[in-house]
């Protein structure tokens, strides 16, 4: 399943209780694809599942109420549809087929008397430029296939920042294009991509 079907990732990128298509987003668009979202403003507060207006609603129909607000619109549009294709694994990254959603039995009453109900997963989305993105497979699918120069470049420098011990600059670009060239002829091989950077004009006089 690669990074994103692995638990380590899955549950350090929620609440802990239930899916975050957040965080994994913005992690996706952060360490993938080398596009990190703006941060908030500090101003707008999360989205509060707890809410009477969202009782009874998926976490994907609670996102899409949430960007009905004018602060969070341009920046959610760009962001929750590469969460939402991995609503299948809850928190903890176990797969699931319908999400437990919280239906307050009275004004007033506490979140441990809250009836519970179920919905079915929606793991489809929409992306910015309008593919559309129908759960897990169907992103790795589209990262592979269709974003491969901007995933083989994030990877390439994050190996180069760690192995650098410093941030990159706009010197070592040319050496950058080259391994991201190198990685993708490679068939994403990291052992290969290793010995580029080590053997690389920005390395060797680090």
């Amino acid at each position: 399943g690669g990074v994103l079907g692995q638990s380590a990732f899955l549950l350090s990128n929620s609440n802990g209780e239930s899916s975050h298509p957040i965080k994994r987003a913005v992690w996706i668009l952060d360490r993938l694809l080398d596009s990190p979202p703006a941060p908030p403003p500090p101003d707008v507060p999360e989205l509060d599942a707890d809410s009477p207006d969202l009782a009874g609603l998926s976490l994907k129909q609670q996102l899409a109420i949430h960007r009905q607000k004018e602060s969070c619109a341009n920046c959610h549009r760009g962001i929750d549809p590469w969460g939402v294709p991995l609503e299948n694994f809850d928190a903890i990254g176990r797969w699931q087929t319908e999400i437990v959603t919280k239906h307050p039995s009275a004004k007033g009453k506490r979140k441990a008397q809250a009836k519970q109900n179920t919905v079915p997963v929606d793991a489809v989305s929409e992306l910015p430029n309008g593919t559309e993105i129908s759960g897990f497979e169907s992103l790795k699918t589209h990262l592979v296939e269709h974003r491969k120069e901007l995933l083989a470049r994030s990877i390439v420098k994050r190996l180069a920042t760690y192995g650098l011990g410093r941030s990159l600059d706009q010197g070592d670009q040319t050496n950058v294009q080259s391994l991201t060239k190198n990685f993708i002829a490679g068939d994403f091989r990291i052992k290969p991509l290793i010995v580029d950077i080590v053997q690389s004009q920005m390395f060797q006089t680090k």
